[in-house]
């Protein structure tokens, strides 16, 4: 969080004024940011759900954010990018198992570390791989499920 935080706040405040003054940036950056509080707001519930187990919590509701983030933010553009691209397409039909893999790799390491008590930069680690590959898979599959729901209906009219 310290390096975070470093480099968050060296360009934050400009940023921040820049928004504050651009009224068209401003309304833009609110339609953004709109579905991102819903997820937090979901995802806290989730994390309530456990209340005797705050690690269950923690990973439960990281698990559901990283995914609901891609699936809402990155499916999109990711459709756009395979609607037009057959070869882009492939590569992201390929990257959808190991990309699973590297998931539930991630989410059983995170269960051993808890149950040994592994250093904390080996919980830093499994838990990012967590957050990254859900957010990619999710990104995959909801862009993959959208261009085949394009293609279907382009089929249909078209016959």
């Amino acid at each position: 969080m310290v390096a975070f935080n470093a480099v968050y706040y060296s360009f934050s405040p400009t940023v921040a004024q820049f928004i504050r003054e651009q009224q068209t940036v401003r309304t833009t950056v609110k339609v953004v940011l709109y579905p991102l509080m819903g997820i937090l707001r979901i995802t806290a519930s989730v994390f309530d759900l456990f209340p005797t187990n705050h690690e269950a919590g923690a990973i439960a509701s990281g698990l559901l954010v990283s995914s609901l983030i891609g699936a809402v933010y990155l499916a999109g553009p990711l459709t756009v990018v395979l609607t037009y691209s057959s070869r882009t397409r492939r590569i992201a039909k390929r990257a959808q198992v190991p990309t699973m893999i590297v998931l539930f790799s991630a989410l059983a390491a995170v269960i051993l570390i808890t149950a040994l008590g592994a250093p904390a930069i080996v919980t830093i680690v499994a838990t990012s791989a967590i957050a990254l590959s859900s957010l990619a898979a999710s990104a995959l599959f909801a862009s993959q499920a959208i261009v085949n729901a394009l293609d279907m209906r382009r089929h249909s009219c078209g016959s």
